[in-house]
This record gives structure tokens, sequence and C-alpha cells, in this order.
């Protein structure tokens, strides 16, 4: 089930993106990730619009956007390969035209994920933060084969 992030769920969007973000983005050490988590909660939460994932109850996957930027799609370890992340996906596209997400070029399985779900490469850039380089990808085809 897909619905609306509510602000009752931080803890658990924080714990779905801790456990999805330090192992699968291990090119940043998990420091970085934890210091992180202050300026998602007090800034980027309030101003994203988040949509989640339940499973019985449970918070498996989110999704926030800025506008039609996917900012972050995070789906738990213990769910992933399950199609939580392709929904999301064709929800933004629902929502929004064209679709965009932004992530570190590092990031081989999220880059490949991306693809499969129609995905092409759009801009390059450097993360200010991390130094490290950035795809921006544009959905372009929302049922790939």
């Amino acid at each position: 089930m897909i619905r609306a992030s509510e602000p009752a769920d931080a803890d658990e969007l924080i714990r779905v993106w801790l456990a999805s973000t330090i192992p699968g983005q291990a090119f940043l050490p998990e420091e970085h990730w934890r210091a992180m988590e202050p300026a998602i909660r007090e800034e980027l939460m309030p101003i994203a619009e988040t949509w989640v994932v339940e499973n019985q109850g449970e918070i498996v996957a989110f999704m926030s956007l800025l506008d039609n930027l996917i900012g972050g799609l995070f789906t738990h370890p213990d769910h992933q390969g399950r199609g939580h992340g392709r929904a999301l996906v064709a929800h933004a596209r629902e929502r929004y035209d064209p679709v965009f997400v932004e992530v570190f070029e590092a990031n081989e399985k999220a880059t490949r994920f991306y693809r499969a779900c129609g995905f092409v490469d759009h801009e390059r850039r450097v993360d200010e933060e991390s130094g490290l380089p950035q795809l921006i990808m544009r959905l372009e085809d929302p049922n790939p084969r």
C-alpha cells in the first residue's frame, strides 16, 4: 500500500533511510550519513512530498519528492527486490512529467535500478558536500522492457 507520509512516520523513515543508505552507499562513511540525520529530519522532511510503502503496518520503503525530482527513494534491505521501488517510481510518474532523480554516480545498484525503470542520464554534477559526482536522470520510458 502506498500512502502519503505523516509527521508521525519520521522515526520510521529515518530507520529505513539509514538501513538502506549505510550499506548501499558505502563509498561514503557511515558517520557521514548519521551526521546528515538532523538536516534530513528538520530541513528536508518538512518540505518534501513523501510517499511510503507499508507492509502489514510497517513502513518498508519510501520516496521523497521535491516537485518533480525524486530526492530519495529507499527500500529497507529486508524488503528489496519486491517491486516497492518500481511502484514508487510509477507513483511519481502518475503525479509528474517529467520525473527526475538525483543519484551518486558511485551508487551502481541505484543507477542500474533507475535505468531499468526507464531513466536516462540527463546531467552530471559534483555534490558540494561530498565532492562526489552525481547523476541527474530523467524518466524517459515509464514502461521499459
